[in-house]
Formats: C-alpha cells, structure tokens, sequence
C-alpha cells in the first residue's frame, strides 16, 4: 500500500522547479543531519549512522549534479560540498556533534540562498543584458529532471530505489 505522505512528497517534488528540486534537496539534508544529533544526543549510534548517510547521500548527489565546467560558482560549490561531507564523515565515525554542527551551518547558509533563488521569477535569474555573454550552445540540465525526482523522493523521506 502506498504511504500517503511519500505520495504527496514525490509529487511536490515532481512539481517544483529545479531550484524548488534543490531547496528540497537542501532541506532533507538539513533534517538528516539533524536527525543525525538528535539520535546521538539519545546515544541511539544505529539511527545515528543511518540519519548521517543519508545526509550523505543527498549532499553527494547535490554534488554530483554539479557541471564543473559551468564556471567559479560550480567549482566553489564543489569545495563546499566537499567540506560538508568530510565534516559529516568526521560526526559520523566520532559520534561527536561539533562536525555535524558545521556541516549543517554550511547547508543552511547554501539552502537559504537558494530559497531565495527559487522565489525569483525566471527573469531574475538571468544576466542583465549587458552582462550576457554570446554563445550558441545551448544549456542542458545538470543531470535528468527525472534524477532530481528520485533524489528529491529520497530526501524528502521517501523509499529508498
């Protein structure tokens, strides 16, 4: 039978838009790595590890959909990523709090950003246009809208795939 709530998390995911798909991406990482505290605070360690990958999970997928040829920003976010999930290994083999702590400043600076970002209207997302660069390339996605469903799915509670 299928849980009501996985139905509702997946069609809002499904319906949002890429940076709506990346803010819910945001805050499932949040609330695994919260989870993750909050289970190591109960010195519950099992629900502890499984909080702390999928926070994991989820940052490495964020990660992943990065096109590191796209430009400073990609590479910066890159880094970032790369912090969080050293930060979230360290917390998670240590079983101490600080390292989650940071991690988890981290994405809610990056996620608060792109809350912002996905409030805009299209417009606003784009150069002025003396900023706008001629190209005739056209540009594709990060990864399959599909791809971000079943992370966003992932993250937002849902069964594994």
């Amino acid at each position: 039978m299928l849980d009501p709530t996985a139905a509702y998390r997946t069609a809002q995911v499904v319906s949002a838009s890429r940076a709506g798909q990346i803010v819910l991406l945001y805050q499932g990482a949040i609330r695994f790595g919260a989870q993750h505290l909050a289970f190591l605070e109960r010195h519950d360690i099992e629900q502890a590890h499984r909080a702390s990958i999928r926070c994991q999970e989820i940052v490495t997928a964020l990660r992943g959909s990065l096109d590191l040829t796209a430009g400073p920003i990609a590479t910066q976010l890159d880094a970032l990523y790369d912090f969080v999930l050293r930060r979230l290994s360290a917390g998670n083999l240590a079983k101490e709090p600080k390292p989650t702590e940071e991690a988890l400043h981290v994405l809610r600076g990056l996620l608060e950003a792109w809350q912002e970002l996905a409030t805009r209207p299209a417009s606003g997302l784009v150069d002025s246009p003396e900023e706008i660069v001629t190209s005739r390339r056209p540009v594709a996605p990060p990864v399959a809208a599909g791809a971000y469903a079943a992370a966003g799915a992932y993250a937002a509670g849902g069964a594994r795939r």
